[in-house]
């Protein structure tokens, strides 16, 4: 990919084979770089639960039942969802689909959770068919995987991302799944980027609104109550260059609020941390979301 812009992505593991190659010219609207790197999002965030061994078929089926009580197409359910989480009949099946493990119980409440939230119409990451997205360019699909492993390249403009992990008999499910966790954070953070999204102000804005507040269904709550505010649009407006993508930033946002208070919807490195000790997964390099710039003297 030297000297070229392109988004490549391969996988090669289990069982899953997966390549793609998108070579990027002048002519390349921005639109069409975030629909592939929303592609391969949706192709990662998935797999990272199935490889660390969660039934996410049986999780899906329950969901059906589970998600029926629940209004739609309204964040206010979410506070609700959340708490639910907690009944005897959810707990239950959240320790079947984890398979008794202790470890993956995080991960099944956590999936049980996002597919409940999809189910009622309501995103935290930018989804592949959102209009802002619709492209009718093609990305260029390349051969097979060439070795056992999974890998992330992307050039663009000034954007260099390099992520490649080898895969040999000794590397653990939860080495996998932290790796595509970081594949997903990289196309969730730069995704709106490409699209012209503020999105440093957003990180601030969502940093400041949350401030000192813990993981809890009041806190939920006062996310939500927030995100409807007249404050939080005007922030959005300013922070978007054409109102096209503006259901772009109010997903961005509101999925950094809830990551600053430790609300997961995804398999997330620290939750991997916490349940696998002793794995270790690199940090992002430079200044990390919401970190204010220092000022030059």
């Amino acid at each position: 990919m030297a000297g070229t812009d392109s988004i490549e992505f391969f996988a090669n593991y289990d069982g899953w084979i997966e390549s793609r190659n998108m070579d990027i010219t002048d002519s390349t609207k921005p639109s069409e770089i975030a629909h592939e790197l929303a592609t391969i999002r949706e192709a990662v965030d998935k797999r990272a639960f199935d490889i660390l061994g969660v039934d996410t078929k049986a999780i899906e089926s329950y969901a059906e039942k589970f998600s029926k009580s629940f209004p739609r197409n309204d964040y206010k359910a979410l506070p609700v969802v959340y708490k639910s989480l907690g009944s005897a009949e959810a707990v239950s099946e959240i320790l079947k689909a984890s398979k008794n493990r202790e470890e993956l119980k995080p991960f099944a409440k956590v999936y049980l959770l996002r597919t409940t939230v999809k189910k009622l119409g309501l995103y935290w990451y930018v989804p592949t068919d959102i209009k802002a997205l619709e492209s009718k360019a093609k990305p260029q699909k390349s051969g097979n995987a060439p070795y056992s492993g999974i890998a992330f390249m992307a050039k663009y403009k000034e954007w260099i991302s390099i992520k490649k992990l080898s895969i040999d008999k000794e590397t653990k499910p939860e080495e996998v799944a932290a790796h595509l966790s970081t594949i997903r954070m990289t196309t969730d953070r730069k995704l709106p980027q490409i699209l012209g999204i503020n999105t440093e102000d957003l990180d601030a804005y969502a940093a400041d609104s949350t401030n000192n507040m813990r993981k809890s269904v009041a806190n939920i709550e006062k996310i939500v109550g927030i995100l409807c505010s007249d404050e939080t649009k005007k922030r959005i407006s300013s922070s978007i260059p054409s109102e096209s993508v503006r259901s772009i930033a109010v997903i961005y946002l509101s999925s950094r609020m809830f990551q600053n208070i430790k609300v997961d919807f995804e398999v997330s490195p620290d939750t991997l941390m916490d349940m696998f000790p002793g794995l270790k997964i690199p940090k992002p390099k430079g200044r990390m979301p919401g970190q204010k710039k220092k000022q030059k003297k």
